[in-house]
């Protein structure tokens, strides 16, 4: 609790951050001198580990803080520079450039550190691969903020990546070698493996799937696979995750069981386990979902060390601590919320259920103990996946028990594919048969997905609601346990909690007057309690919803209203859009908030002296050329303006 609570409030300063720890200091010896009621005393410890929770996240912050490091290059950012760097990793094609993360080693003539975006335009010719070394000369520039609220915030999430900034490669470049690390080494390796399955006899889509669940390589899926997975419910078996490791983890147990029988073999056992699992993260390229996954395989293999009982929760919860505190940025990944909330409902639902079983036939018991894996898996998500997908495939029981039950016959058989083209053997049957075997399974996934009337979408769901589910879940899991008067009484007051957070958002309300920053026509909305209403449009065409689905699932909006009125008020002051479909010169009232649009033929001098409005918004669906002439005019007649294409969207609340 005290790291997670150090995570949501950062204090960045390193002298609180001793006096704090001095305080926690002073109180450990006045525990310890002064020893109080017992019932104080567990308090007075609770609070105490929580704060040093706190100062250890704390400190681990301020460690890994890359902009407090004076050899950080972000003293650079929107300057022209001269930089030698190393692409280190290859991100997924747009429809315009090739991506990569690369490394900073200098700048002019200053030894530099850092990630970096580069972006490579797609007309450019482009020979550079992950490894290589290369100078070029380039503007360091900032990543843009999202365009409007509401808008995927690509720029956080790059920070969290640890990338504040990107080049753009449109000019020459002079490629000095190539970085032979370890890890280059090892992508170096899988590229190549990706390129000979690419040049081998396999269909497209088995290549595409068999480089995203053996290399880790997804910048090949295609938008329809990864559709055809996210409405089955099973987006998690294209990448390597949690579940991919898991299946090793059992092949590796199964494997290396002989071993527990030599003199100390329990030891040499998990440390085989160990070995294996870390190779493999290293091969795959030590992504964020790779590591967090063998990470937490890592710490139930050394519970084999302890006999009886296993510490399987508590080594649950260190796997997580400890990548908190290597790297806070992590409690914000969907990846690792997903994982770890899907592990920790299995380790606690699953007992409850599984000893009801009593099943002799151990293929049926099999099948079975998939169905069951999976219900509760999707009980420690759902929250979640409603509030950051907003739908949930109602079918995801069957989908789960057909892609995960065949799952061990498309990683092993893939195995076995791969090493029989690496080593070239003339003969193709196993090739073939893979092949069909894929094109079997992805059509079934795909007839899941086309199963569109089981798909429950578009459910707005809150932070609220989410809360509340897991309080619940929880007083559900405490009272499975043993049922008794006192958790009941505890579960109703866990239910009452979840009505008063429900009452308190309930008088809440929210109003919000948001001009987007779109190059189409304005779109005006207005949100009072729980309805949004649309200025100046009589429909809304595509775009526009697009634009306006976030902002209802975020907001509970439960009804839209398109108003074709081009004058309103909010919050006492008046608001006029000034389009090209009336005329002007016959307003008389003052003191009005112009919002201008589509280039309409107006004086502009003329309006200002007559109108005296107190703001003039200019969207961005008006030319350059106008936008600097009406900017002039402002300045002349000292009337404040907006700028939309440069400052963003217009929010007031």
């Amino acid at each position: 609790m005290g790291v997670f609570l150090g995570i949501l409030f950062p204090q960045g300063s390193l002298r609180f951050l001793v006096v704090y720890l001095l305080v926690i200091i002073v109180l450990m010896f006045l525990l310890h001198r002064f020893m109080m009621h017992k019932y104080f005393s567990h308090l007075f410890y609770f609070i105490l580990i929580c704060m040093f929770g706190m100062c250890m996240s704390w400190f681990s912050q301020l460690y890994n803080n890359d902009l407090s490091k004076e050899s950080h290059y972000f003293r650079f950012i929107d300057q022209s520079i001269t930089a030698k760097l190393t692409i280190c990793r290859q991100l997924k094609s747009t429809k315009v450039s090739e991506r990569f993360y690369g490394k900073l080693h200098m700048i002019n003539d200053t030894q530099v550190e850092g990630k970096v975006l580069i972006e490579f335009p797609l007309s450019v010719e482009n020979d550079l691969k992950v490894g290589d070394v290369f100078v070029c000369k380039t503007t360091l520039r900032s990543i843009n903020a999202p365009v409007s609220p509401y808008d995927f915030d690509y720029k956080r999430y790059l920070i969290r990546q640890h990338v504040y900034a990107k080049i753009k490669l449109e000019g020459r470049y002079v490629k000095l070698g190539e970085d032979n690390s370890l890890l280059v080494t090892l992508q170096k390796f899988r590229s190549s493996l990706s390129k000979t399955l690419e040049e081998s006899n396999l269909s497209t889509n088995t290549v595409v799937l068999m480089k995203a669940m053996l290399l880790g390589d997804k910048s090949s899926v295609t938008q329809e696979i990864k559709t055809s997975f996210t409405d089955s419910g099973v987006v998690h078996i294209i990448a390597i995750s949690g579940m991919h490791i898991g299946i090793l983890y059992f092949v590796l147990l199964f494997t290396f069981g002989f071993v527990k029988r030599l003199k100390y073999g329990n030891y040499v056992y998990v440390c085989m386990v160990l070995i294996c699992l870390w190779s493999f993260a290293v091969f795959s390229g030590l992504s964020s979902s790779v590591v967090r996954s063998v990470l937490m395989f890592s710490f139930f293999t050394l519970t084999k060390l302890k006999k009886g009982y296993r510490l399987v929760f508590e080594a649950l919860v260190t796997s997580m601590l400890i990548l908190l505190l290597f790297d806070s940025n992590y409690i914000f990944d969907i990846g690792f919320q997903l994982s770890y909330f899907a592990v920790i409902s299995i380790v606690t639902f699953y007992p409850l259920f599984s000893k009801h079983l009593t099943l002799k036939n151990k293929v049926i018991l099999y099948f079975v103990d998939i169905l069951l894996v999976s219900f509760v898996a999707q009980l420690g998500v759902l929250g979640l996946t409603l509030f950051y997908f907003h739908q949930v495939p109602l079918h995801f029981l069957l989908t789960n028990f057909f892609a995960v039950s065949l799952l061990p016959v498309v990683l092993y058989g893939g195995i076995l594919v791969l090493i029989k083209v690496i080593i070239n053997v003339q003969s193709v049957h196993l090739e073939v048969w893979y092949d069909n075997f894929i094109s079997f399974y992805l059509q079934v996934i795909q007839f899941f997905s086309s199963l569109s009337q089981w798909i429950l979408k578009d459910v707005e769901i809150r932070i609220t609601h989410v809360l509340s589910y897991y309080v619940l879940l929880y007083g559900v899991w405490y009272l499975a346990n043993s049922i008794s008067y006192k958790k009941i009484t505890h579960f109703f007051c866990l239910c009452i909690v979840c009505q008063l957070m429900f009452i308190v958002e309930t008088i809440y309300t929210k109003e919000e007057l948001l001009l987007y920053n779109n190059y189409g026509p304005s779109l005006v909305t207005v949100q009072t309690a729980k309805k949004l209403r649309i200025f100046g449009k009589s429909i809304l065409n595509h775009k526009d919803s697009l634009l306006l689905k976030e902002n209802r699932f975020q907001n509970n909006i439960e009804e839209l209203i398109c108003d074709t009125n081009e004058v309103f008020a909010f919050k006492g002051v008046t608001y006029l859009m000034v389009n090209k479909t009336k005329s002007y010169d016959l307003l008389s009232k003052k003191g009005m908030v112009f919002i201008i649009s589509n280039n309409p033929k107006i004086n502009m001098e003329r309006m200002i002296i007559s109108l005296r409005p107190k703001t003039i918004i200019i969207d961005n669906s008006n030319y350059k050329y106008h936008q600097v002439k009406w900017i002039d005019t402002c300045e002349k007649f000292n009337i404040p303006f907006y700028i939309i294409s440069d400052q963003g969207a217009y929010r007031m609340g």
